[in-house]
């Protein structure tokens, strides 16, 4: 029992440990990518998503170091069938449309806040492609929700899925270079040089 409150009350406090590295926007909204500092077990990414649910304030994916490179994986996949889908699409002019895509994504973890910090251990996110119709023509979108998160510490409490939303080769791009474990490594690797330089 000590284990399971020494647990309980460690986890909100990690939410707060991490640094941000860098953002990205997703419908005009700013959104962040922190870190927790590398040590001997790696790092955990966090990548804040797009709130579907309107009660909750923030929340998305936590990605341990060791499933980085299957994530990164899982949306170079998914951009390749954007590219394919959206050529498809304005050849047959095919203005709107939602399609999963196929694409194996690994289970990682999910964090929200609802009043305080809860997490979902077990996620499961997937990839759609979207085709919408505006005023200024069809738009192409190439978006990983999460699926609903569930508390793991109170089972009435939820949010649903966030998204991760892009409309253009680029935007699919640069989202995919923030994955890039160097950006982890170089950001702390500069920190802790700056703090050498401060003997005690």
């Amino acid at each position: 029992m000590k284990n399971i409150i020494t647990i309980i009350l460690f986890l909100p406090l990690t939410i707060f440990s991490q640094e941000t590295l860098e953002t990205y926007e997703i419908f005009g909204k700013e959104l962040n990518m922190q870190a927790t500092e590398p040590d001997g077990k790696g790092y955990t990414l966090y990548l804040d998503g797009y709130a579907l649910d309107k009660t909750v304030s923030k929340g998305g994916l936590m990605i341990k170091s060791k499933k980085i490179e299957d994530f990164k994986n899982a949306w170079e996949e998914a951009k390749l069938k954007y590219i394919e889908w959206t050529a498809t699409a304005k050849e047959n002019n095919v203005t709107d449309m939602r399609k999963d895509i196929k694409v194996k994504v690994p289970k990682v973890q999910g964090y929200f806040s609802y009043g305080s910090w809860h997490f979902d251990f077990n996620v499961s996110p997937y990839f759609q492609y979207i085709i919408s119709e505006g005023k200024s023509g069809a738009s192409y979108g190439l978006a990983l929700y999460t699926g609903k998160l569930q508390a793991s510490d109170n089972q009435y409490i939820d949010a649903s899925s966030f998204f991760y939303g892009f409309y253009s080769i680029e935007d699919i791009e640069n989202f995919i270079a923030l994955l890039d474990p160097k950006i982890v490594t170089d950001h702390f690797g500069e920190k802790t040089s700056k703090e050498d330089l401060f003997k005690d």
